[in-house]
């Protein structure tokens, strides 16, 4: 069992989005923006770990991540952008693609049947470093076999 101070990178993750510990964590000192905060949903978002945005240096309490939102429904045209609905990589065991579109695989086996890889989809988010660590080792990821399938 490997423990580390944040997840690895090709792995899937589920994030939790808290806007009233990110503003305390940023030492506002403005009631008007913890009050905006206070009143923004917690959600949770299912991602894919592209990379680390920088290296976790001791003490920090945050650190940048990339990542890529994995969507559950096929893209929405975006003219402006060129992007088109089938601008999309389905994960098995999703059953919604064509021929010239494979699903890539992950290890373990993905455990919900709706989901894509979106093109062009990628985000920068804060996350917390955990100083006790946290395993993934039982963590689902993508192979490198199948990151080049993406590519």
């Amino acid at each position: 069992m490997t423990r580390l101070i944040l997840p690895a990178p090709s792995h899937y993750a589920v994030i939790r989005t808290d806007p009233e510990a990110m503003v305390r964590d940023l030492g506002f000192d403005d009631p008007a923006t913890l009050k905006e905060a206070q009143g923004m949903l917690r959600k949770k978002y299912l991602v894919y770990l592209e990379w680390v945005g920088e290296l976790p240096m001791p003490g920090i309490r945050w650190c940048r991540y990339n990542i890529s939102p994995i969507g559950t429904t096929l893209r929405s045209l975006e003219e402006a952008r060129g992007i088109t609905s089938d601008m999309v990589v389905p994960i098995a065991p999703n059953r919604g693609h064509t021929p010239e579109r494979h699903p890539v695989h992950t290890t373990p086996s993905f455990p919900f049947s709706n989901c894509y890889h979106w093109a062009f989809n990628d985000v920068t988010v804060r996350m917390r470093v955990h100083g006790d660590g946290i395993e993934d080792d039982r963590a689902i990821y993508l192979p490198p076999r199948e990151q080049s399938a993406m590519e």
